[in-house]
């Protein structure tokens, strides 16, 4: 299957998989065509969850465990040299008792040696070959990297600096392919670099309308912060907690303010005003005052007010009727 990307604001962000083979071939439809990005995010999932610390104990005990059995193949492979050996010896000691003058016997001797001593010349070899293949243990510093490594790659692989190129290669190293097939969900069957398998069962996406709904709950998060906060400040919040647009991009403040049009969300002023704070103007009727005033006493501290946009524009909390007329320090 070939990868092909969707573009938003210049940016790649969401892949597509198409099955086209047959397509560049022959010119027919595409065999099967689906959003990557669930597969992807599947996909990541499993190798976090498989580059674990259990995994790596899991693969120190196999490793220890492999360490004893070679030990016992390394004895007996000792011992198969000493057998050829002895039979090398032996042989010789039948040829040199052979009496010279009988060449025939004296060349089957001299024969059954030689056979020996390529025997013994095998199984030294046999040994030797094996011994340093045995050799490639894990010392000290290998263990504590293999220990560490399930954090590494973790971290690695949600570091925003990660390039796609890297997790790829990362990828690479652990899973040797992905077989997908579409049906009323998709199904990819990983195949690791040991030869081990999993199968994931990914749901296929919404139709492209449902797609573009923002879902209910980010609507009843963004509702109950906006009693306590601005568009901006919505979007900041959402995107501390892992909320996401439809498209998968950050929030921003004209995304929560289309979804308030768009969904009857009521906007920060009309919950204040509903909560009975004033303008400055009417506060400052209110306390017979210039709006100046009232404004002067809010930046000094001496009234209570409430943001309702981004740029700093308030609703101040009414006074009671004993502040009414009070003079202020700076008013002629």
């Amino acid at each position: 299957m070939s990868v092909r990307y969707h573009q938003r604001g210049g940016q790649r962000v969401v892949p597509d998989y198409v099955c086209q083979r047959e397509g560049v071939a022959r010119g027919t439809p595409p065999c099967q065509r689906f959003l990557g990005r669930d597969v992807d995010a599947a996909v990541s999932e499993l190798l976090l969850a498989e580059v674990t610390p259990e995994a790596v104990a899991a693969t120190l005990a196999v490793h220890d465990e492999v360490r004893a059995r070679a030990a016992d193949a390394a004895r007996l492979r000792q011992q198969a040299v000493e057998r050829a050996r002895y039979e090398a010896e032996l042989a010789q000691r039948r040829y040199v008792r052979a009496d010279p003058d009988n060449r025939l016997v004296a060349g089957v001797l001299e024969g059954e040696w030689n056979e020996k001593l390529r025997a013994l010349e095998t199984a030294r070899e046999t040994a030797e070959r094996q011994r340093q293949a045995d050799e490639a243990q894990l010392g000290a510093v290998e263990r504590a990297a293999l220990v560490a490594l399930p954090g590494d790659f973790a971290q690695l692989w949600r570091d925003p600096r990660t390039t796609d190129q890297d997790r790829k290669r990362l990828v690479r190293l652990i899973i040797e392919d992905v077989t997908l097939l579409k049906t009323d969900h998709i199904v990819a069957q990983v195949r690791c670099k040991g030869g081990a398998t999993r199968t994931l069962t990914v749901p296929l996406p919404p139709p492209f309308a449902e797609a573009r709904l923002t879902p209910v709950g980010t609507l009843a998060a963004i509702d109950q912060l906006l009693d306590q906060a601005t568009d901006r400040e919505v979007a900041l919040e959402l995107n501390a907690h892992g909320y996401h647009t439809f498209a998968g991009l950050p929030f921003q403040a004209t995304h929560v303010r289309q979804l308030r049009h768009d969904h009857g969300l009521k906007d920060r002023y009309t919950r204040l005003r509903e909560a009975g704070l004033l303008t400055a103007e009417e506060l400052a009727a209110r306390l017979h005052v210039r709006p100046q005033t009232i404004w002067r006493r809010y930046r000094s501290g001496r009234l209570r007010g409430e943001r309702y946009n981004d740029r700093g524009t308030c609703l101040f909390y009414p006074l009671a009727e004993s502040g009414r007329g009070q003079p202020d320090d700076e008013e002629a």
